[in-house]
């Protein structure tokens, strides 16, 4: 019985000094997406997302030429090779860019079914798509030929 007790006292004593050596605050990892304006003209950046149909949210940012947009994702897991980060980042599925209210681009992401929409090597929410900077940074820029491809909108792009 005395060896019971020892060894219940031994057991606390290793369980309570473990519990007191761990750390409690919880590390996060951080991932910048940038969006960087590489065109001759002025496009406005409109995400937007869908539940059931419905949008939720819905944010827009102006780039001028030259201009970049930053969204940060904190997560508490290590990243791995997910392609679908940026959308978490951005909080939304969908995306419009709109080159001076005249053309627009729109790239999509089901996140359910895990498919891009395409062009998907231009899908502005798949992480490969990204230009690594280094220091968990990454660039996508939206360029002249971008601009070119986009569809006519004939001004009315909303």
């Amino acid at each position: 019985m005395e060896n019971m007790k020892t060894l219940l006292v031994i057991i606390v004593s290793v369980f309570l000094s473990v519990l007191g050596c761990t750390d409690n605050e919880v590390e996060m990892n951080r991932r910048d997406y940038i969006i960087e304006n590489e065109t001759e003209v002025n496009l406005s950046v409109k995400f937007y997302n869908k539940v059931n149909g419905t949008i939720n949210n819905q944010t827009s940012k102006d780039l001028n030429k030259g201009e970049q947009l930053s969204k940060k994702i904190e997560l508490t897991i290590e990243f791995d090779i997910s392609e679908d980060y940026p959308s978490l980042a951005y909080g939304s599925d969908s995306v419009r860019i709109v080159f001076n209210n005249e053309k627009f681009l729109t790239s999509k992401y089901n996140s359910i079914n895990m498919v891009f929409s395409e062009p998907i090597g231009r899908n502005i929410f798949r992480h490969s798509n990204y230009e690594n900077l280094g220091n968990e940074r990454y660039l996508f820029k939206i360029t002249q030929q971008d601009y070119e491809n986009a569809e006519d909108c004939n001004g009315n792009c909303d």
